[in-house]
C-alpha cells in the first residue's frame, strides 16, 4: 500500500474509533443522569413520607428531621456532584483527542509522494506508537470512572434501602430507630472513607421495630 493510502487508512480507523468512543461516553452521561435523578426522585419521596410518618407518630418537627437528615443529605449531593464532574471530564478528555487526532493525521493536501516518503514514514510510525499510550490511558480512565459509578450507585442503593426498610415499619416508627438509620448510614459512609470509597463488604439492615444496623 502506497504510503499516503496508509496514512489515509490509519487516520480513518483512528478518528472512527474515538467518535464512536465519544458517542459511546455520551450515551453513559445520558445514562448516568438518568440513574442519579431516578435515585434522587426515589430518595426524596421516601424521605418525604419518613418525616411526615415521624411527625405523625412520634411528634418529631420537620425541622428537626431535617437537621438530622442534613449530613447524609449534603454527602450525597457532594457525591453527585463529584460523578457528574467526572463524567463531564471524561467527555472532554474524548473529544479533545479526537480533535487532536484528527489534525494529526490529516494527510496535507498538494503532498507529493517524493515528499511523502522523505517524512511520514517516520510519522506514521510515530502516530501507530503514541495510540497504544493514548489508548491504554483511556480504557485506564474507563474503569476509573466506571469504578466510581459502581461506588456511588451502591451507596445510593444502601441508602434508599435503609430508609425503605425503616418506612417498612408503617406507623409504628419511633425517634430512635431513626436515629439507628442514620448511623447506620454515617458508620458506612466512613467506612468507605477509610476504606478509598469502597464499604468492605458492610451492608445496613433494618429488623421490624429496631433501628439499622451494620453487619
Amino acid at each position: 500500500m502506497a504510503l499516503a493510502e496508509e496514512m489515509a487508512c490509519l487516520a480513518r480507523e483512528v478518528i472512527a474509533s474515538y467518535e464512536a468512543r465519544v458517542t459511546s461516553v455520551e450515551q453513559i452521561i445520558e445514562a448516568t443522569h438518568e440513574m442519579l435523578e431516578a435515585f434522587r426522585s426515589q430518595r426524596e419521596a421516601m424521605r418525604t413520607q419518613l418525616r411526615d410518618t415521624l411527625a405523625r407518630a412520634a411528634s418529631l418537627r420537620r425541622r428537626d428531621f431535617d437537621a438530622m437528615m442534613q449530613a447524609i443529605l449534603v454527602r450525597q449531593e457532594e457525591r453527585q456532584e463529584r460523578v457528574k464532574e467526572a463524567m463531564r471530564g471524561y467527555l472532554r478528555e474524548h473529544k479533545a483527542t479526537a480533535q487532536a487526532l484528527k489534525e494529526a493525521l490529516s494527510v496535507r493536501p498538494g503532498r507529493t509522494q517524493a515528499g511523502l516518503a522523505k517524512g511520514e514514514a517516520k510519522r506514521v510510525g510515530t502516530v501507530k506508537e503514541l495510540l497504544g499510550g493514548i489508548m491504554a490511558r483511556q480504557e485506564e480512565r474507563e474503569r476509573e470512572v466506571r469504578a466510581l459509578l459502581a461506588d456511588f450507585r451502591k451507596e445510593q442503593e444502601a441508602v434508599v434501602s435503609a430508609l425503605r426498610g425503616l418506612l417498612s415499619n408503617g406507623g409504628s416508627i419511633k425517634v430512635k430507630d431513626f436515629k439507628g438509620t442514620l448511623r447506620a448510614i454515617q458508620a458506612c459512609h466512613g467506612a468507605e472513607r477509610e476504606e478509598g470509597g469502597t464499604d468492605g463488604g458492610r451492608q445496613m439492615r433494618l429488623l421490624p421495630g429496631e433501628g439499622a444496623r451494620s453487619i
